[in-house]
Formats: C-alpha cells, sequence, structure tokens
C-alpha cells in the first residue's frame, strides 16, 4: 500500500549460540554452535500516522524486530522497508528519519547540560532555526524541559532523563519514532507526561510511532493497534478495541443504590448485592446482552447513585493469551 511507512514480509533472524556443555576449555576451543531463531518469518505493515503497541514475553523477539528496522541489525533473510528504503544498507538515509529511545541506553552526553547537547543536536541534524524553536516551545509545554535546561545529564533523575532522551529523538522532527520501555522504572506522574506527549507528538505532527513496553497500560493508553510476538512469531495482530471486544466476553457493573435495592432480572446478568444492599455487581455475559442495553433496563426499574463500569484489561487479557 502506498501510505505503508514500513513493510516486513517474511523476516527471519536467527542467532549463533557457542555450546557451554563440556568444561570451559572446549567453550573457549569449540566451533560448536547453536542455533537460536529469534524471528521466524515475520511479516506485517505499518501505515504512516500509525500509533502500533510491539508487545511479548522477554525473549520473544521484539527488540530483534525493532533493531533491524532501525538499521542496526540485518536479517537473516526477508524483505524490510522503512519509508521505501533497506534500513540496514541505507543506515545514513534511514537516521535522518527516524528517532529512537532505549529505555536502558541513553543518547545524551553524560557531562553536558541538556541546554548544550540540544545545541549539539541541532547542529547534527541540520535542523533549521524555526523548526528548532517551535520544537523547544513543544518540549517545554509538555515535557518542561526548561526547569532542567542547565542541568548536567548525569545529575536529572530517571524521569527527567526519559522526558529528554524523548525530546532529543525527535529533535529532528523524524516521521518515524521508535519507543522502547520509554517508562521503564518511572513514577506514575513521569509516565502520564510521557504517554500524554507521544499523543500529542502523533496528533500534532502525525509521526508514526512503535512503542516497545512491558507496562501495557502504555499500550493500552496509547496504541490503537497492537502485534503481540511471541518464540519469533506474530500470535496477535490487530487494533486494540478489536482485541478488547474479542476477549472482553463479560463486564462487571458494580452499581450504588439510595436505598435498598431488591433485586433485578435479565437475561445474560447475574447481580450480587452486598450486605445492606445497597451495593450491587452484575456481571454481564456479552454474548447474550449489552453493557449498554443493561444500564438503559435497569435506570427504568431505578435510578442508581452511581454506576461503574469494570472490563478486563489489555494486560489481562494479553498475559491469558501467552498462557495458552
Amino acid at each position: 500500500m502506498d501510505d505503508d511507512i514500513i513493510d516486513v514480509e517474511n523476516l527471519r533472524m536467527d542467532y549463533r549460540i557457542a555450546r557451554r556443555d563440556g568444561g570451559f576449555l572446549k567453550y573457549i576451543l569449540s566451533r560448536d554452535y547453536t542455533v537460536v531463531q529469534a524471528l521466524k518469518g515475520v511479516s506485517f505493515r505499518i501505515s504512516g500516522g500509525s500509533l502500533v503497541g510491539f508487545v511479548g514475553p522477554n525473549g520473544a523477539g521484539k527488540s530483534t524486530a525493532i533493531k533491524i528496522l532501525c538499521g542496526i541489525l540485518a536479517p537473516a533473510s526477508g524483505r524490510v522497508s522503512v519509508m521505501g528504503n533497506d534500513p540496514f544498507a541505507k543506515r545514513r538515509k534511514n537516521a535522518a528519519h527516524i528517532g529512537v529511545v532505549f529505555g536502558q541506553r541513553s543518547q545524551l552526553w553524560w557531562d553536558l547540560p541538556i541546554g548544550d547537547t540540544f545545541t549539539l543536536l541541532k547542529k547534527i541534524y541540520k535542523v533549521k532555526d524555526a523548526d528548532y524553536t517551535k520544537n523547544l516551545d513543544l518540549f517545554n509545554n509538555y515535557l518542561d524541559l526548561k526547569s532542567i535546561w542547565n542541568q548536567p545529564v548525569r545529575q536529572l533523575s530517571l524521569g527527567q532523563r526519559m522526558r529528554a532522551e524523548i525530546a532529543a529523538a525527535i529533535l529532528h522532527n523524524p516521521a518515524l519514532l521508535f519507543l522502547d520501555e520509554p517508562t521503564i522504572g518511572l513514577d506514575i506522574v513521569a509516565k502520564r507526561q510521557i504517554r500524554e506527549f507521544v499523543l500529542t507528538l502523533n496528533r500534532e505532527y502525525k509521526t508514526t510511532v512503535i512503542l516497545t513496553s512491558h507496562d501495557l497500560k502504555d499500550i493500552e493508553e496509547i496504541c490503537g493497534r497492537i502485534i503481540l510476538i511471541d518464540e519469533g512469531s506474530i500470535v496477535v495482530d490487530c487494533p486494540t478495541m478489536e482485541l478488547k471486544d474479542t476477549y472482553n466476553k463479560t463486564s462487571v457493573v458494580n452499581v450504588l443504590f439510595s436505598n435498598p435495592f431488591a433485586g433485578f432480572t435479565m437475561a445474560g446478568v447475574t447481580g450480587r448485592p452486598d450486605l445492606r444492599g445497597l451495593k450491587w455487581s452484575f456481571e454481564i455475559n456479552k454474548a447474550v446482552t449489552s453493557t449498554g442495553h443493561f444500564i438503559a433496563e435497569i435506570t427504568k426499574v431505578v435510578e442508581p447513585k452511581e454506576i461503574e463500569i469494570k472490563e478486563r484489561s489489555v494486560e489481562d487479557i494479553v498475559h491469558d493469551i501467552m498462557k495458552k
């Protein structure tokens, strides 16, 4: 498709690991290897402006796929196109159009203040003055870089450094941004700040974002599509809402009443009251009726004081899929 910014077809990647059985000397001298398949014929396409979550357990092949898309690794076989180019063969050209943040590695100069770092990056990427000023305004509004502008990177907290890392990765207005565990180890406030900024970046600049994270709250709040990979193969590839609709067979509606409620009978609905009968928990079988229809029907009988709808999170759903 013409609007595909990433096109991956039958991607394979193998690693050779030297055998350790037989003692240390044999390990050093031996040429006996075990081949581990990190990617087993993976195929997918991503259109421009998408927010895609790339998830899976440790060792599933996520990081290998991301490194191939960034041009860090060359695949064993298969076809990879990033903005119409082979990312490994055209590494310099690819780097000019992508931004990358690896949660465990820094692209900032450790002893330099943030301001000096950004001045250097401006020159390296040849960012125009107008674009530089516009981007700094965006960073200050959403990432509060102004408060740490004169601090060396080594003096920053983890949350402050991650905000600076993300800003540094998009200073040159890349069309494609890879975020690998951008919120790892951060507190709730810092996580929310980064999530809101990524959504703003996508909305304002139409930046395509590929996000990997073990915190599936990141995926649920940011990404419109999920690619779930395990043991080198794609297990699920679908819109986030479709994933939730497919695997959320039931929902729970907690209802608080002003006065004790005697009960409510409806096909596909099971209710359990608390001891006083003021708070009921209703389980809705979505194969029989919808949550919205249940709420409409119960409000015909009595006016609830509070209604809380609880559905299984993406994390719960992915956990169940991985167990199977």
